[in-house]
């Protein structure tokens, strides 16, 4: 063998590994990653819930035994409210939104609202429905939150966890 082959052996080697350590630090370090995204996302969805559920108080004082039946009764007006990654809130979806939330109708089904059930303590509920790649988010899933304050999530950590300090 030559002097040159030997060289070019020795880059050949030195690539191979070079693309071995890029593969292993890409399967640690990439769904670390993106379990911090869906946690940050996550309390971005219920600092947002917990603004709207804000404006129900000075809404229930104008208006004494009634419920809200729109996001506009609140001062949204939207169907829907859209949070992106980045922290803001808007009343149509881009393509950095994480999460919609809308007003549960008295009729939804406990799935739709977290098993949080309208009553006469219970004036409203929100529900923040993940959007785009928020949707991988098995373990919080759907965020809920009432007007008295109880908290839901549909995913499979439950509400405590998502809820908590995630």
């Amino acid at each position: 063998m030559t002097r040159r082959q030997d060289a070019g052996d020795a880059a050949a080697l030195n690539l191979l590994v070079i693309f071995i350590l890029a593969a292993l630090i890409t399967a640690f370090a990439l769904p670390a990653y993106r379990s911090y995204t869906l946690r940050e996302h996550n309390k971005l969805a219920r600092i947002a819930l917990q603004e709207v559920v804000g404006r129900y108080p000075a809404w229930q004082r104008q208006h004494p035994g009634q419920r809200p039946q729109t996001l506009g009764d609140l001062g949204i007006y939207a169907n829907s409210l859209y949070v992106s990654s980045n922290g803001t809130t808007g009343t149509s979806a881009n393509i950095n939104s994480i999460y919609r939330i809308s007003l549960a109708p008295p009729e939804a089904a406990a799935e739709q609202t977290c098993g949080l059930h309208q009553d006469a303590d219970e004036a409203l509920i929100l529900v923040a429905d993940p959007v785009q790649m928020q949707r991988i988010d098995v373990q919080c899933a759907r965020l809920c939150l009432s007007s008295s304050g109880r908290k839901g999530a549909s995913g499979t950590a439950g509400a405590t966890q998502c809820w908590g300090s995630r």
